[in-house]
């Protein structure tokens, strides 16, 4: 296990222009309404990716004029990014009020050359969140906010990077990926998306009943059940990227085979990196033993459903499923009891019924206002975006990314850990994944010692 933390140099970067960008045709007005999924009240959150190019000496075009260009042509299929994110005051759900506005599309000179910052490579999420536009969004301010907004960030070198903010309310990490290749397809001389997209949200819009809302711990009237930790009102919190290689990865596999009772079970990196993390985050804070410790995990459900969603969806189409044990139980059970815990919970979401509860669930907790209570010490988000590069090449002159980057924002940062692929520039790292994750300084000593024990098979199994 090694750590990646900040770069030696600074990066320098000034903003040299901002405008709207808007769709290079006719685009509907009107106003859209979004799913059930997309109002869940627990996913008010942005995001936030960077996409790293290195120079091409051969290609002498301006990556700003050409990036430019194809987003005014993509806005004409993803016109409603064009448009406001509003919140109705009837019953609180968000409307998207298509009106041409346009899209915030800013563009920035930095320093050093790529090469220097290692391809930014190192660059914990606050660093490197300059190369990423800024959306300022109150969802109870009236006029509503810009639902996206595009940065292009050009180097000395000739590379530049692509940085994106979205509200999470529009779509998911599958459909930033879609929209983000859509641009370099149209960016690369096509005349249309490969795949088009579709709104569609109606298809996960379910009429709310008269049952009270099955609340997560740590939220609305389960909050004071959340554990808390000494730690947490610490000053001093540090962001770092953990990288695990595949050795170790393969070395917890086999031995959880060896030691659950189904050795024809097979369990996924996520499912065992989520356990180990979740433990050792756990003992690392000190939680208190006798409350509840949370793993929210993200199950994409676009396939399992009757008919399956569009390949050009792009709304919100995962669920989160929470565990809860009490620290006591989370600290006392082994790896493998608490992997096959994470996996059952995994198999339940793909149960049609539990979709529908849940999505009728989350029309409940919309309608009580439920909120997520500020102390949430106990609970830990496990988010992985390693496949989130589904969909065939961004090569547009500039040849594939070489680095590509989901960021966090310093509101959501604390309770969520994310799983990225492995670096291009380790060759030792193939088949191994990065995993960022941050905690009070004191803290992250702690959760180290208790990751490397586990990794080590120096845990108990």
């Amino acid at each position: 296990m090694t750590d990646q933390t900040n770069p030696s140099l600074p990066l320098l970067l000034k903003k040299q222009s901002f405008e709207l960008v808007k769709p290079s045709k006719h685009t509907p007005c009107g106003t859209l309404s979004l799913s059930s999924l997309d109002n869940n009240p627990l996913n008010e959150v942005r995001h936030a990716v960077i996409y790293v190019f290195e120079a091409n000496q051969k290609n002498q075009n301006d990556p700003v004029s050409l990036l430019r260009k194809a987003l005014s042509e993509l806005l004409v299929y993803y016109y409603p990014f064009s448009g406001r994110l509003v919140r109705r005051k009837s019953d609180r759900k968000f409307q998207l009020v298509c009106n041409r506005e346009g899209v915030p599309f800013a563009v920035a000179t930095a320093a050093p050359d790529l090469p220097s910052l290692n391809f930014i490579e190192n660059f914990v999420d606050e660093v490197a969140l300059p190369l990423v536009p800024e959306i300022e969004f109150n969802y109870e301010n009236e006029i509503g906010y810009h639902p996206l907004a595009m940065q292009v960030t050009k180097f000395p070198c000739g590379g530049f990077t692509i940085g994106l903010s979205l509200l999470h309310a529009l779509c998911d990490g599958l459909g930033v990926a879609r929209f983000v290749h859509s641009l370099a397809e149209l960016a690369g001389g096509k005349s249309e998306p490969s795949v088009l997209p579709v709104w569609q949200r109606e298809r996960l819009v379910r009429e709310i009943d008269n049952e009270p809302a099955k609340l997560p711990c740590g939220v609305g009237s389960r909050a004071s059940l959340l554990a808390t930790s000494p730690y947490m009102s610490s000053n001093d919190w540090v962001t770092e990227i953990i990288s695990i290689k595949d050795g170790n990865i393969k070395m917890l596999k086999d031995t959880l085979v060896r030691e659950c009772e189904m050795p024809k079970e097979t369990f996924t990196t996520y499912e065992i990196l989520s356990s180990c993390i979740w433990k050792s985050r756990s003992r690392a804070l000190n939680l208190d033993l006798d409350k509840i410790s949370v793993l929210c995990i993200v199950v994409g459900i676009g396939h399992v459903l009757d008919p399956p969603l569009s390949e050009g969806y792009y709304g919100n189409s995962v669920v989160d499923v929470y565990i809860e044990l009490t620290a006591r139980e989370l600290h006392e059970l082994s790896i493998s009891d608490i992997v096959k815990i994470v996996k059952g919970a995994k198999k339940k979401a793909y149960d049609k019924r539990y979709i529908e509860e849940e999505i009728i669930n989350i029309e409940r907790m919309i309608k009580e206002d439920a909120k997520s209570d500020p102390v949430v010490d106990g609970l830990l988000v496990m988010t992985d975006v390693r496949n989130i590069k589904l969909f065939g090449s961004m090569d547009f002159g500039w040849n594939d990314p070489v680095n590509m980057r989901f960021l966090t924002f310093q509101e959501s940062a604390r309770n969520m850990v994310m799983i990225l692929g492995p670096s291009k520039f380790d060759p030792g790292m193939e088949g191994g994944v990065r995993v960022v994750i941050t905690l009070p300084r004191d803290a992250m000593v702690k959760f180290k010692q208790e990751m490397d024990a586990m990794l080590q098979l120096r845990s108990r199994f």
